[in-house]
């Protein structure tokens, strides 16, 4: 059975433990730009030790993309076009040191469209499809290589975007793409743990120490 000091020191032990669990120091910036493609750059602060009273454990990368545009098309084809469509597609790339992330986007909509009539940007051979868009998420980590991610400095997140449409169910179309855009965000986790100071090592020993002796 221990004694009051025992269990004084263990309690403090306990006490000091207890503060010594993971915690996570989160950064987010957006990115937009006119596409495509193109690209944009986000600057975060690396993990700071603060003096070397933590330690970083692991880097998790979180991404969302979404790209979007207005569009028309009309059929220059002397035949009907009843499944007129266009579709979306691109993606997003983003590195930030080792990680890497990629976003798939890909969106369609359909209309059925009479013969050309010979009138440009208007009549029953042309769809005005509005606004298309699509979101793409993603998530990676890394618990290696963390002193690439450790302070003094900073770290870039590298942002590339491409995409284009088609046309489909006519053997000849035009299309007119406007406002095409892609936008987003992206978030840096770091996660860490505190690193007892000299005082909590020396209590850690004195614990041991005294339930030993009372042990004997």
């Amino acid at each position: 059975m221990l004694n009051m000091r025992s269990l004084m020191v263990v309690t403090a032990l306990a006490a000091a433990a207890g503060t010594a669990s993971a915690a996570v120091e989160t950064y987010t910036q957006n990115w937009a730009f006119p596409l495509s493609p193109n690209n944009a750059t986000l600057v975060f602060p690396k993990f700071d030790t603060l003096g070397g009273t933590r330690v970083l454990t692991k880097v998790e990368m979180l991404t969302n993309s979404t790209m979007t545009a207005n569009i028309t098309a009309e059929n220059n084809s002397a035949l009907p076009a009843p499944a007129f469509t266009v579709n979306l597609s691109g993606f997003v790339t983003v590195a930030f040191g080792s990680l890497n992330g990629f976003n798939a986007l890909n969106q369609a909509a359909g209309a059925s469209v009479a013969a050309t009539d010979g009138i440009t940007g208007s009549g029953p051979d042309f769809n005005d499809f509005g606004a298309l868009a699509d979101s793409g998420s993603g998530a990676t980590d890394t618990t290696s290589g963390l002193a690439s991610f450790t302070a003094p400095g900073t770290i870039n997140a590298n942002i590339f975007g491409s995409g284009g449409f088609s046309v489909g169910g006519s053997t000849d179309s035009t299309q007119n793409v406007s406002i095409f855009q892609g936008n987003g965000d992206v978030t840096i986790n770091y996660y860490w743990e505190p690193i007892p100071a000299p005082a909590s090592l020396a209590l850690l020993g004195m614990g041991g120490l005294v339930i030993s002796r009372r042990r004997r």
